[in-house]
C-alpha cells in the first residue's frame, strides 16, 4: 500500500488536532532517517510531554503519510 503525500501544514494540523493541548505550535520538517518529524514549541513546563505526544502521533501518521516534496 502506497503512502499518501501531505504538505507540512496538513501534517502539522493533524498532529495539533490529536494533541489537544492549548498554546502549542507544531512544525513539521524533513528528516533524513524518519522521512519527517514534528517539533513542538510551547511553554517550558509543557515542552517534554507535548513533544513526546507529538512524536507518538507522528509515528502513527508516518505509516500512512509521507511529506510532499
Amino acid at each position: 500500500m502506497e503512502k499518501e503525500a501531505k504538505t507540512d501544514a496538513e501534517l502539522e494540523d493533524m498532529i495539533l488536532q490529536r494533541l489537544v493541548i492549548g498554546g502549542v505550535f507544531v512544525s513539521v520538517r524533513r528528516d533524513p532517517i524518519l522521512g519527517w518529524r514534528p517539533t513542538v514549541v510551547t511553554a517550558p513546563k509543557h515542552t517534554r510531554n507535548a513533544q513526546e505526544l507529538a512524536d507518538k502521533i507522528a509515528a502513527e501518521l508516518r505509516k500512512k503519510f509521507t511529506l510532499k516534496e
